[in-house]
């Protein structure tokens, strides 16, 4: 860590025990597949208890140095009070001064005054007046001390004003440098409470297996106290069921013949029950015709009555007498009734009924007849328009589907040669006499440079990942959009293809903005800006952002972008307090 941070912050540092410090400051303790036991966890957290011994050191000088600075700028600030206290003494007693002196200006215009309209006591006013004017001119030089003294002493505050702001520069970078080590060791803590919390669970699960085994072994001396009282148990139920054996064997007897017996008795109910069923059966069939005799003889005698009723009001006859033999001029008389009444009934069937409203019911049929073939040739005619509408967006549909389908494989072909440095890539469509071009199959077929040509389903994660991309791209580049996120389209690629898609996806930056979610550092030293998240408290997130052209070749941010950060926040809390201010 002192070698890369003296003399070689762009280079990698390895120890012989496999520690690798990178020039990016990422730093891997312990050898590569170095085994997670107990006894590398104490050497790790012995070295992580070094290293926070040592940043426990660093930040004490650290603030040892910000205690010095913070000493330096209190004296400077008692020197700058004490100065501001002079100047104020100075200023009151330059007030007094010039008190003083107006106040012997009014006396020397009395004097004179008085000497104009004294005469006779002219000479003591001219030593009056002498010693007034001797008076005025050392206060006049004591006023000229005192200004020089003034302008002195602004210089000097000026020079001291100069002296706290570069000051509070030094210290605001003390600051941040005290905020990066304590971030560090705050990192450096939050391991270490892991590995602690490791170990403590690494104990607290021997103790539980410690408590486990001896849980076991005294339930294991149980068992077998009880697999004894079982084992004597078992030889005195074995001698009980002996026992019982014998008396089940006494009553299996028991059982068969009560069993035969019941069986008898079980026969002999089922037989009489059977004949029980069928005398009901029988009873019920005699019941039923019962029943439907006399259904009908009501019905006839209904219908009798009916007809009696009927023939004495229609043909005035009455049944009763009808009873009577009949003449033989009464019986030729009713055939030929009957017969005329045949014929009659004949024609009016022939007739059928006569239907009063047909005339209306035509008029409505007609009606209806016109509003149909109208809506029939309305509907026609629409069909024809929509088929013809149809047709045209098929074409138009084909002829742009077309138009896209070659444009995007142009885009394809070449960007599949450019990510995979070479190699054939094409797609094609479902050729068939009857396949119309919408509803055709399309298929990809990718050549990678030394194989033979595939479909993507044949291909690799990796060879499946680029080409995919390049198949996204072309479409992207046949209508691209000012806007564009891709979440983890890397993740599958190795380095060398991975530079190859930052290649590519370079050239489409001068019309469209990307958004990369990633987690490979070769994508990450493409971009402008890095957005990410860190835990700089313990429990909170907080989103930070660098962008390249902020940072120097040394790796260090620049001090114009640490100044314009400071602007910015500082107008951020003036707004936020301006808010404040509003909102009360």
């Amino acid at each position: 860590i002192a070698l890369s941070e003296s003399n070689g912050q762009e280079l990698n540092f390895v120890t012989l025990a496999g520690e690798l410090l990178s020039s990016a400051g990422m730093v891997v303790v312990g050898p590569m597949h170095a085994s997670t036991g107990l006894i590398s966890r104490r050497s790790e957290l012995r070295a992580l208890r070094e290293q926070i011994a040592k940043l426990a050191e660093q930040i004490a000088e650290g603030e040892a140095g910000i205690a010095a600075l913070e000493e330096d700028t209190s004296t400077q600030e008692g020197m700058v009070q004490s100065l501001s206290e002079e100047h104020a003494k100075l200023s009151d007693a330059l007030g007094e001064r010039r008190l003083k002196t107006a106040s012997a200006e009014d006396r020397l215009e009395q004097l004179e005054r008085q000497y104009a309209t004294l005469q006779a006591e002219a000479q003591g006013a001219t030593a009056g007046f002498d010693r007034a004017t001797e008076e005025l001119l050392i206060t006049g030089r004591e006023l000229k001390k005192t200004e020089a003294e003034l302008s002195r002493l602004e210089a000097d505050i000026e020079e001291d004003a100069r002296q706290i702001d570069q000051l509070d520069t030094q210290r605001n970078r003390r600051q941040k440098a005290t905020t990066d080590r304590q971030v560090n060791l705050a990192k450096s803590e939050q391991r270490l409470e892991s590995l602690r919390s490791q170990m403590a669970q690494f104990e607290r699960d021997q103790q539980e297996r410690s408590r486990a085994l001896s849980e076991n072994r005294s339930h294991l001396e149980q068992c077998l106290a009880r697999a004894d009282q079982s084992q004597r148990r078992t030889l005195s139920a074995e001698s009980e069921v002996a026992e019982l054996y014998l008396h089940r064997e006494k009553l299996a007897g028991e059982t068969v013949s009560h069993i035969n017996h019941r069986e008898a008795f079980g026969q002999e109910r089922t037989g009489l029950a059977a004949k029980a069923q069928e005398v009901r059966q029988h009873l019920r069939v005699l019941e039923k015709k019962i029943h439907e005799k006399e259904m009908v003889a009501g019905q006839l005698h209904h219908e009798r009555a009916t007809l009696a009723e009927r023939l004495r009001e229609d043909y005035d006859i009455d049944l009763a007498e009808a009873q009577n033999e009949p003449s033989a001029e009464e019986l030729r008389e009713r055939e030929e009734v009957e017969q005329e009444i045949a014929e009659l009934r004949k024609k009016i069937n022939n007739i059928g009924g006569v239907n009063l409203e047909a005339l209306g019911e035509l008029d409505e049929l007609e009606t209806r007849f016109e509003s149909l073939t109208a809506q029939y040739e309305d509907l026609s005619k629409a069909k024809s328009s929509l088929e013809q509408i149809i047709g045209r967006i098929n074409a138009d549909s084909r002829r742009m589907f077309t138009e896209t389908i070659e444009t995007v494989r142009g885009h394809f072909q070449s960007l599949f040669r450019k990510l995979f440095g070479g190699g054939h890539a094409d797609i094609i469509l479902e050729d068939g006499e009857d396949t119309d071009v919408l509803e055709s199959g399309i298929e990809i077929v990718a050549r990678p440079p030394g194989k033979e040509p595939r479909s993507i389903s044949l291909l690799s994660g990796g060879e499946k990942t680029l080409t995919c991309v390049a198949l996204l791209l072309s479409i992207f580049r046949s209508r691209p959009s000012p806007f564009c996120v891709l979440d983890e389209v890397d993740a599958a690629l190795d380095e060398v293809n991975i530079e190859r898609f930052t290649n590519v996806l370079t050239e489409f930056l001068s019309s469209t903005q990307f958004i990369v979610v990633t987690h490979s550092k070769k994508t990450m030293t493409a971009a402008d800006t890095l957005y990410g998240v860190t835990m700089q408290e313990s429990g909170v997130s907080k989103r930070v952002s660098v962008r390249f052209e902020d940072v120097s070749e040394d790796g260090e941010i620049r001090e114009s972008a640490i100044q314009a950060s400071l602007e910015k926040d500082a107008q951020v809390n003036d707004n936020d307090s301006d808010d404040e201010t509003q909102a009360a």
